[in-house]
């Protein structure tokens, strides 16, 4: 009985550890760390020319995200689709923004990645920097 009880316990702090580590988060962008954009997608076009590089990246630096990664990154094929691809000195970033697949998330590698907290909050404050749709907020 003595063993079950400890069993018990034991699992129960695992559960609450894990809960607690989920629940930690880091920045989107390291703050450290010196990115440069290449390359900004909008429903599959380039307009990384067409958009504002400081003010994108204090959206990012603004922005976090899970501190665990997970498995593959799912498919995404959204109209509302934005990928902000950037290079810091650590290597590429790579940002996804797919409101309507449901999908908020940033990776160095496409196998794990990373979960964007407040991702709805932060698409639709990327997508306000985009072409076209500073008029229609107006």
């Amino acid at each position: 009985m003595r063993k079950w009880i400890i069993v018990l316990v034991a699992a129960v702090l695992v559960a609450a550890a894990g809960v607690g580590l989920l629940s930690m988060s880091a920045p989107v962008l390291e703050e450290d760390v010196e990115y440069q954009l290449t390359s900004l997608y909008y429903q599959g076009r380039e307009v990384s020319d067409q958009v504002d590089w400081d003010e994108l990246q204090d959206v990012l630096r603004n922005g976090s995200r899970s501190l665990i990664s997970r498995g593959g990154l799912p498919p995404h094929s959204s109209l509302e689709l934005v990928e902000v691809n950037l290079q810091g000195e650590k290597g590429a970033l790579h940002v996804v923004l797919s409101p309507g697949d449901g999908l908020y998330a940033a990776y160095e590698d496409a196998d794990w990645y990373y979960v964007l907290r407040e991702g709805e909050a932060l698409s639709s404050a990327v997508q306000a920097l985009l072409p076209g749709q500073a008029e229609n907020q107006e």
